[in-house]
């Protein structure tokens, strides 16, 4: 229904108007309401599908008679592109390189930011390690063990072994003695709550609050430190070992190819072959070892930083309880703290450490097996598993390498970037927009402005005029491209979006430029 008269707005924007009076006193909206009754009194009604009857309006003897509006709907649209996104990527990291720049024409697939790929780059190369290491033990396996090989599996065992002495010392007296003291904290937190702080209880709890702070920091240079010499140590063991393979072979081959000859092998050659083989094996025994360390660092960072970032916490803890003062929750908290570190203690010296006890023990039983396996031949069962194993580590390589590629962000279609939200070496989340990219090929209209009552007039094709208000001298006309099939429920009136397709382009339209269009009902 549309409801035409001299002078007056379309009906359901009046309906729109009633329902914004609501904040109104009752006297305003009654004198309100009288009024739009009294504009209401010289309007017409129309059934859909049929032409409004003339009005009669009296002349006066200052104006002529105006005239009847005609069938249509009249709503306010802006200009949209025809396609948008706003892009993220599925993984968080701090930003590392913006590609692009806002304005500029990217093409489909270009980079537009990539994040900081330190980390997928090192799980990449430790999972080609993990696949290289899978292959050989699948090779070892199915070739016939020689002599190197049966020394790599006892310097394995040894490994083992030293790994359950590690697991057996590494819970050292000072860590029972900072879980006592972390428990005693605890404990007189809770008390202080109990009974109140005074000014040098919150100095001491400050100041214990920055050691903690200092020897976070301290504790995290060293053990990082500590790990990397680790781990250079290793390569360099790597390195050597390959190096003493590579000589021990030289010397093996000559001596083979000498032993063809008249005359015996020097005895000279016989002990340089037998030197080498041990140097081969003595650097096996030093790569065990060098890896042993390495696992030894890794372990002692994850526990001082994690004892570390307790002790702040805990300090933490304490200056907050002291500034807040004791309530119930507070006094729940600290009696939680006490538990926390109760179960600390215990995990220290009871189960957890047995299970840790336990796996280090499995790991000798299982160097064990695989050293009586190379020396008794390869079940097929187990030729089985080392294929699964090659498996799973391809696997886990794919893996790391889509981790890598979801580091990187690229167009998924042709367009314009629009926004770049993030800057340089900005942190951000997994999902964090990141890119506003749209096509700006072409221009479209959306509306919003059209209510239940409005949008069963009109149908998908149906024709529109446009006019502009910041271009008042362009007229154009469009096509009702796209209903929305469910509508959205705004200040109580049901709207539907429309997306009108434009007849014809022009370039000085720009995207959000409000336009007034008139649909052909």
């Amino acid at each position: 229904m549309s409801l035409r008269g001299h002078g007056e707005p379309d009906f359901t924007k009046k309906v729109v108007m009633m329902k914004s009076l609501a904040h109104l006193s009752p006297f305003s909206v009654a004198l309100l309401s009288a009024l739009m009754i009294l504009g209401l009194a010289g309007c017409s009604f129309e059934a859909p599908g049929t032409e409004a009857p003339a009005v009669t309006v009296q002349p006066t003897a200052s104006a002529a008679p105006l005239p009847v509006q005609t069938g249509g709907l009249r709503a306010e649209a802006r200009i949209v592109p025809l396609y948008d996104a706003t892009l993220s990527l599925p993984s968080g990291g701090v930003v590392a390189a913006i590609l692009v720049d806002e304005g500029e024409l990217v093409a489909k697939g270009q980079p537009l930011l990539r994040l900081d790929q330190s980390r997928p780059l090192a799980l990449v190369a430790q999972a080609e390690a993990d696949l290289r290491m899978a292959q050989a033990s699948y090779a070892q396996l199915s070739a016939e063990a020689d002599p190197a090989e049966v020394a790599a599996a006892e310097a394995r065992l040894d490994q083992a072994r030293a790994q359950l002495r590690q697991v057996s010392g590494a819970v050292t007296q000072s860590d029972l003695v900072a879980a006592r003291a972390q428990l005693e904290q605890a404990r007189a937190t809770l008390a202080q709550l109990a009974s109140g702080a005074d000014p040098n209880q919150l100095a001491q709890a400050r100041a214990a609050l920055n050691q903690a702070l200092a020897n976070q920091q301290a504790q995290r240079d060293s053990l990082s430190s500590a790990k990397s010499r680790a781990e250079l140590a290793l390569e360099q063991a790597a390195n050597a070992l390959r190096d003493l393979q590579a000589a021990y072979s030289r010397i093996y081959w000559e001596n083979r190819d000498m032993e063809r000859l008249p005359d015996d092998l020097p005895q000279a050659r016989i002990d340089a072959e037998a030197a080498a083989l041990r140097a081969v094996e003595n650097g096996q025994t030093a790569l065990a070892q060098a890896q042993l360390e390495v696992d030894q660092a890794h372990q002692a960072e994850g526990t001082g930083l994690n004892d570390a970032e307790a002790r702040v916490q805990a300090a933490q803890a304490r200056i907050d309880e002291l500034l807040a003062g004791a309530d119930p929750d507070q006094l729940a908290a600290a009696r939680a703290q006490v538990a926390a570190s109760q179960a600390n203690l215990a995990r220290l010296q009871g189960d957890e450490r047995g299970g840790a006890l336990e796996a280090a023990q499995a790991g000798i039983d299982q160097a064990q097996a695989n050293l009586e396996l190379l020396q008794g031949g390869t079940p097929v069962g187990d030729l089985a598993i080392a294929a699964a194993q090659v498996e799973r580590a391809e696997v886990a390589l794919q893996l790391a390498q889509v981790a890598l590629n979801e580091t990187e962000l690229h167009a998924p279609f042709a367009g314009t970037v629009a926004t770049i939200m993030p800057h340089m070496g900005e942190y951000v989340g997994p999902g964090t927009p990141l890119v506003h990219l749209a096509d700006l090929s072409g221009w479209q209209l959306e509306t919003v402005d059209l209510t239940e009552i409005s949008i069963v007039r009109i149908r998908e094709g149906s024709p529109v005029t446009i006019s502009f208000d910041a271009l008042p001298d362009l007229d154009m006309r469009g096509t009702v491209s796209a209903i929305e099939t469910i509508g959205t429920n705004i200040q109580g009136d049901i709207v539907y979006g429309v997306t009108i397709t434009l007849d014809q382009q022009d370039p000085r339209l720009r995207w959000n430029m409000t336009a007034s269009v008139l649909i052909e009902a």
